[in-house]
């Protein structure tokens, strides 16, 4: 005689059927209250991560900064502390040029006196001849006095030319350094953010390769190629191999492994036609008991008359292309659980048919609806940081180009020092610096 009685989802007991409606609503309010925790707490990560990502950005490109004005600061007190000891040194040289140059005439000066002193003495007796030799020596002090100029020209020459090339040479050495350093700094930032950029990349690439929809035309004998690599990138540590061409079974068997043992078999198979065709599920079935596999999934571009994106056609998971990935985790993921629960076939049977349902539910489609939306709303986050840093180095080469310009103003003012003529000026150069400043 016919009953109203069900069997227990949990534990196998009998039970009214509404009480077993009861339990079933129940377990069908857990598994949503879990979807959306899942959700939220992935969310969550990835804006922690982006935000501390951001903050380390800042603080490094911050520190550089400083560590820039600090050594720009300091080489340009050196630079002024070097001129004035240029300066100093020069006017020791003119000092003992002037020196020099007193001496010799003051010994001219005693020399023609003598021989002046001398010549009044001896005028009368002394003959023409000593009168020419007089003469001659005067002659002499003439061309030693000639000489004694000439040298002295040449020893202030050389000074000049000495600390010219000194200055010269420890600008140079000045600026070499400063490249040197800011080039280190920059570079050194740019690999620390070029690594950032790959790895930021790498996952922007796989949400890309998830959400991209291709028409049959783009996909060809390709579109088997892009599930089987994006599968093999998002599951590193399972089996998933390519059934060559012409060999019986699917395009992809997928071996789910968990701490080295195998949870379970996918097979995925890929069609790339221009309409639906119900031999497309019946084959796959076939080769999903040929494979012993808990789940088949069939990518495709196009799908029965009324349905889209994803839907259950006699036990097989028919998807497009796009969600083949986020598809597979959530099997995938279920497999793993009831194998470490140790679950028997009916009870993963049951669990199985519970999750095809929500899968395919209107719930779950406005859910990954709206995962799709924040996922374009991260890609667009990225591409607006990637403009902000390209201003942020726009500036910072701004700032450089000025560091430059003053470096260059610095050398300006010590070359004019070494090559003005007559007395060096004595107005201080930061007093000079100042007021050019208030005449601009």
């Amino acid at each position: 005689m016919a009953t109203n009685l069900e069997q227990c989802p949990l534990c196998g007991t009998e039970l009214s059927q509404t009480k077993f409606r009861e339990i079933k609503a129940k377990l069908r309010a857990e598994d949503d209250k879990r979807a959306d925790e899942i959700a939220s707490a992935k969310a969550t990560l990835r804006q922690s991560f982006q935000h501390e990502l951001r903050k380390q950005l800042d603080d490094q490109r911050r520190s550089v900064e400083k560590k820039l004005r600090e050594e720009a600061a300091q080489i340009l007190e050196k630079a002024i502390s070097d001129k004035g000891e240029l300066e100093t040194k020069l006017k020791d040289s003119e000092v003992r040029i002037a020196e020099i140059e007193s001496n010799t005439k003051t010994e001219i000066e005693k020399a023609k006196l003598l021989a002046d002193k001398k010549a009044r003495l001896e005028v009368k007796r002394e003959s023409a001849a000593q009168i020419r030799k007089l003469q001659a020596e005067c002659d002499s002090a003439t061309k030693q006095l000639d000489e004694a100029k000439k040298r002295e020209a040449q020893v202030r020459e050389q000074a000049k030319v000495q600390a010219q090339t000194e200055a010269q040479k420890q600008l140079l050495e000045q600026r070499q350094a400063l490249e040197k350093d800011r080039t280190s700094a920059l570079l050194k930032q740019q690999a620390d953010f070029n690594r950032d950029r790959d790895s930021l990349q790498k996952k922007v690439k796989m949400l890309e390769h998830q959400l991209e929809k291709k028409t049959a035309n783009e996909l060809g004998d390709g579109g088997e190629v892009n599930v089987f690599e994006a599968l093999r990138d998002a599951f590193q540590g399972d089996r998933i191999t390519r059934i060559p061409k012409g060999e019986n079974g699917a395009d992809i068997l997928h071996e789910v492994q968990y701490k080295g043992e195998c949870c379970g078999r996918i097979v995925t198979d890929s069609k790339n036609r221009q309409s639906w065709q119900n031999v497309f599920v019946s084959k796959l079935r076939q080769d999903k008991v040929e494979a012993d596999a808990e789940h088949a999934i069939l990518a495709t571009t196009v799908f029965p008359a009324g349905k889209k994106e994803l839907c259950i056609e006699s036990g097989i998971v028919v998807v497009s292309p796009a969600r083949v990935v986020y598809i597979t985790e959530i099997l995938r993921s279920a497999m793993v659980t009831m194998h470490v629960k140790g679950l028997s076939l009916k009870e993963r049977s049951n669990k199985m048919s519970q999750l095809y349902f929500l899968i395919t539910s209107d719930a779950y489609s406005k859910k990954f609806g709206e995962a799709e939306r924040l996922t374009q709303d991260i890609l667009d986050l990225d591409v607006q940081e990637q403009k902000d840093h390209r201003n942020v180095w726009m500036k910072r080469g701004t700032l450089g180009t000025r560091l430059k310009n003053v470096l260059r103003e610095v050398e300006t003012d010590v070359a004019a020092i070494i090559e003005a003529d007559g007395e060096p000026q004595t107005q201080p150069f930061a007093q000079r610096a100042v007021a050019a400043g208030a005449g601009s």
